[in-house]
């Protein structure tokens, strides 16, 4: 399982002292692979590797042409910000993005993907939701005769009890279980996503094996209509022959009267 690297920050000042001009657009890369978000068998070290003595900034064209794991500036706000971008370079004009970071104040991150944030948001309002239902439930009373009521509705001093608070074992009991919610459905989602790839490619298929074999079965057909016309052909080959030996006949019997 790939290491989770959301978590971790990254600093160099020894390199950040080491160059009297500070961190810039031109060195930005160079500090960046210093870093443990780095992957040593990208593009951009093969080609620094084959041509060390250019500027990697001037490679851009080089980069372009390569497939492979790249990283690219796609953001900077020098001396400040940088925002880089892994990516998985398809073709001269295709990437797919893989992972993002970006380096403020000379520290590196790895912004959370969307899954994170989401399911982070998620997580927050559901604890949020159980915190009011537990305070509701611990509010409320029953009795036979009036029904559900709220406790102290009566008491004018309730407004200054304190609130409830959670136990920090029912609150880990809570992200635990929101936790495994959230993998089973993301395991059922790509379990349908699966599904579905599979059926469509089962059924391009057979959509490609029956025109196939219309295709094939069309030549024949097109002779089966065709051959009702011979026995026409025929029969108007036989009727003229007839016509022809018949005026023959008669020619035959004029010279026998004369």
């Amino acid at each position: 399982m790939a290491e989770d690297l959301t978590t971790i920050t990254w600093r160099s000042v020894e390199w950040i002292q080491s160059r009297p001009e500070g961190l810039n657009s031109n060195n930005v890369l160079d500090y960046f692979a210093e870093s443990p978000f780095w992957d040593n068998q990208c593009n951009n070290a093969i080609l620094k590797m084959q041509t060390q003595y250019n500027d990697l900034k001037d490679l851009n064209v080089d980069l372009r042409k390569m497939k492979g794991i790249e990283f690219q500036i796609v953001h900077e706000k020098a001396p400040v910000l940088w925002v880089i971008r892994k990516q998985n370079r398809l073709s001269e004009w295709s990437v797919s993005p893989i992972a993002t970071f970006y380096i403020l104040n000379n520290n590196i991150y790895q912004a959370p993907d969307l899954y994170s944030i989401i399911g982070t948001r998620i997580l927050t309002s559901l604890y949020y939701l159980h915190i009011a239902f537990n305070t509701a439930l611990q509010e409320v009373e029953f009795h036979p005769a009036t029904g559900y009521t709220w406790k102290g509705a009566n008491d004018p001093n309730a407004s200054r009890k304190s609130k409830v608070q959670q136990d920090p074992i029912e609150l880990i009991d809570f992200r635990n279980g929101a936790d495994r919610a959230f993998g089973n459905v993301t395991r059922k989602m790509q379990q349908q996503l699966a599904q579905a790839i599979t059926q469509t490619e089962e059924d391009n298929l057979s959509a490609i094996n029956e025109l196939n074999d219309s295709l094939m079965a069309g030549t024949p057909g097109e002779m089966s209509d065709q051959s009702p016309s011979q026995p026409m052909a025929t029969d108007q080959m036989g009727k003229r022959r007839k016509k022809s030996e018949d005026a023959t006949g008669k020619k035959k019997k004029k010279k026998q009267t004369g």
